[in-house]
């Protein structure tokens, strides 16, 4: 149960153990109030805490902590199996520590998973274990994420195949990425084998490969069964202006199993597509053909995205989309047709599903250019699940997806792919917009710090556990941010602290700046003056995500007037709680980016030294009669110029801010 400490204060330490063994561990697509908590207080001896980092300069670092169990009975002994927690002590088991201020409510100063259980025995009648835990940065780093194309296939859950086509140049088949079981072999038109040749991906935030046929190759589907959905969406990539039919892709569709084909009619140089959908001839029940025919021009070597559902709208029939617009032109007609044979099935061959009319529906050319990822799906478009699956699909291979996104919007949609907890999050909404960019092998962490780049936010784990985001408009407007919480100094009337460390050098001194857009401009800006003074010294930021070149003077600027010249910083500042008690309900719950005000009168010469600064990090020492803490802090600015801003939009009074 929770311990409590000198001058009341209540700690409270707690591990994710459940009743299974081995279970209630990293709760992705979770949440955090799902997580089974045991109360573990009583055996603690001490613990420390680091959240934060050095300077403003500086990254965010991973958070950790380090807590010192009593264990002369072995309960933390993973090898013990008459322990209480037998088979539970394993790394990666959610940590956390709360504390409560005398009068005041529980509050979480760390939440982490622990790294490892270490055993230590100091004499013959004493052990302690030594948990070491990392906040959730590192779990975060551990994670890769799929591009936003693999996220979206995987994340609907009803996907009956899904071919990449990426297999590499000499690949004698296909395969299901979905089922992982072979799709189809190449075949030349007359059925002898051949191999595949791999091209260059035609998705955009994709790295996979596409497959490349010169008409002379085709995909022959042994089991069409495999390729039964009724909608599919795929990409291709031609330049053919030959007159001619060319099939695409041939697959069974809807719940009957009733054939399709899409293919490319080339008529007067330009290429668009049709689709033909077959019921085909059952005893005396002649087989129907509907047609369905786009005006999109898909043969002018460009990535183009196509999407067929068949009984998608209301009342049955069958859709399709080209780059996101829908054909509009049908027909239908009663027809004798023939069985279609399986040897028909396949990828970019010929198909023909009337041998005895001549009804114009016929694919009599294979097709010739590139093909890839042909996804199908075995559930209706008008089903809620995939209803914006269209849009959605063209947006991402055509590179917009999630273009024009804040930067903590996107922030909410990489922690969603990743399965982060629903409740794990405590974001502050940016202004700053981002590019939509590849995510393909990136780990979460990776990515989330390209918005905070991008923002010029403050991206960390808070002492709850959940993801913090603080954007850099937020930091100028909030009260928490932009005004001084409270005071420490030398006066009876503020509140003490036991060491400080001011620093004046050249240390974060910045009089060129960089910044770098990717895919765009890159702005270098000079502050003459200070390099004559200090040399040149070069603040560089590279590869920054922002949609608008703007973005970078802005960044650039901002960042020389701020480091173009040194300043006196308060390093440091060591507070010991136990000299003031009302220290602890402002200690205990304080977090990045909390604004305070710091005064020293130093032998009472000269004026009083006073800095409004920010925190930017935090460490906390604590046992049954101790507690000290340190705050690593970086100055903060007067005020921030912001355009149009009836308190903040008067230059010459406040400081450019981005």
């Amino acid at each position: 149960m929770s311990v409590t400490l000198a001058d009341g204060v209540v700690l409270t330490v707690e591990i994710g153990f459940s009743t299974t063994a081995g279970s209630g561990t990293v709760p992705l697509n979770s949440t955090l109030s799902s997580i089974t908590w045991t109360d573990v207080s009583s055996d603690v001896r001490s613990c420390s805490i680091k959240r934060g980092r050095s300077s403003e300069l500086d990254s965010f670092n991973t958070g950790s902590c380090q807590i010192t169990f009593a264990n002369a009975d072995r309960k933390y002994d993973p090898e013990n199996a008459a322990g209480t927690y037998y088979g539970k002590l394993t790394p990666g088991r959610p940590i956390r520590i709360r504390a409560t201020p005398p009068s005041g409510s529980a509050t979480g100063i760390f939440f982490g998973f622990v790294d490892q259980w270490n055993q230590q025995y100091t004499n013959p009648t004493d052990a302690t274990t030594v948990v070491t835990a990392s906040d959730a940065f590192k779990v975060m780093n551990l994670i890769t994420l799929p591009s936003y194309w693999e996220y979206q296939v995987r994340s609907r859950g009803i996907a009956a195949y899904w071919l990449r086509l990426d297999e590499a140049t000499g690949a004698s088949s296909v395969f299901d990425s979905l089922q992982l079981i072979k799709a189809g072999d190449y075949k030349t038109p007359a059925g002898s084998a051949t191999t595949a040749v791999s091209g260059s991906s035609l998705v955009a935030n994709d790295s996979n490969n596409s497959a490349v046929f010169d008409g002379t190759r085709t995909v022959a589907i042994p089991s069409p069964s495999i390729l039964a959905g009724s909608i599919v969406n795929f990409w291709i990539q031609t330049d053919t202006t030959t007159t001619g039919s060319y099939g695409i892709y041939t697959f069974f569709a809807g719940s009957g199993g009733f054939p399709s084909c899409i293919g490319m009619d080339v008529a007067g140089g330009s290429g668009t597509i049709r689709v033909s959908y077959t019921q085909t001839q059952i005893g005396s029940f002649p087989g129907i053909t509907s047609t369905v025919l786009s005006s999109v021009v898909v043969n002018d070597g460009k990535p183009h995205h196509i999407m067929f559902g068949s009984d998608i709208v209301p009342g049955g029939g069958i859709d399709l989309y080209v780059d996101g617009v829908r054909a509009t032109t049908a027909g239908t007609s009663a027809d004798w047709t023939d069985s279609v044979t399986r040897e028909q099935f396949g990828i970019a061959r010929t198909f023909a599903v009337n041998t005895t009319l001549t009804s114009g529906i016929d694919f009599t050319s294979n097709f010739v250019g590139t093909i890839d990822d042909i996804v199908g799906y075995s559930i209706s478009l008008s089903s809620p699940i995939v209803a914006g699956d269209v849009s959605t699909n063209y947006a991402i291979g055509n590179g917009t997806y999630l273009t024009g996104n804040t930067a903590s919007a996107r922030i909410t949609s990489l922690l969603t792919m990743a399965g982060w907890m629903s409740d794990g999050t405590n974001l502050t909404t940016a202004t700053s917009t981002v590019q939509g960019i590849n995510t393909q092998d990136k780990t979460l962490l990776a990515a989330l710090k390209e918005c905070e780049a991008a923002d010029q936010g403050r991206l960390f784990i808070d002492g709850s556990g959940k993801v913090a985001f603080i954007s850099h408009d937020t930091l100028a407007k909030t009260t928490t941010y932009n005004t001084s919480q409270r005071t420490f100094g030398d006066s009876g009337s503020e509140l003490p602290f036991t060491d400080i460390e001011f620093v004046y050098n050249d240390q974060l001194v910045k009089n060129r700046a960089i910044a770098e857009r990717n895919n765009g401009a890159t702005v270098t800006v000079n502050d003459t003056t200070s390099q004559g003074q200090y040399f040149i010294r070069t603040d560089s930021q590279s590869g920054l995500i922002n949609d608008t070149d703007q973005a970078m003077t802005d960044i650039a600027n901002v960042r020389l007037a701020t480091y173009k010249q040194p300043a006196m910083r308060v390093e440091s500042l060591g507070v010991s709680p136990r000299a003031n008690t009302t220290i602890y309900t402002g200690l205990i719950g304080d977090e990045i980016g909390t604004r305070i005000t710091v005064k020293r009168r130093p032998q009472s010469v000269g004026s009083v030294i006073s800095k409004e600064l920010l925190i930017e990090g935090v460490s906390h020492d604590i046992g049954p009669r101790t507690w000290s803490s340190t705050y690593n802090l970086s100055p903060a600015p007067l005020a921030f110029f912001i355009l149009n801003d009836n308190a903040f939009g008067v230059l010459d009074t406040n400081l450019l801010g981005y």
